[in-house]
């Protein structure tokens, strides 16, 4: 992944829109900023939760690492 992301770190998210397109970028996930940007994630086959789950980033962590994955980078705050 990208190192863009690190660059949400911090800011209030405005909307979310999704998007889905039978050409590439199949499936997108744009978050809208209150300062008028705005971030996309997207890719031909991801999914997302379906809610807001309670958890800090310690719960994340290892919550991924049960599952048999890594984690690759942490953007802190």
């Amino acid at each position: 992944m990208k190192d863009g992301v690190k660059a949400i770190v911090g800011k209030t998210i405005s909307s979310v829109v999704v998007g889905c397109n039978q050409k590439d970028p199949q499936n997108q996930v744009f978050l809208v900023f209150d300062d008028g940007t705005h971030f996309e994630f997207w890719g031909p086959n991801f999914s997302c939760a379906g809610g807001v789950d309670i958890g800090d980033q310690t719960k994340v962590i290892n919550y991924i690492k049960k599952l048999g994955g890594s984690v690759t980078k942490i953007h802190p705050r």
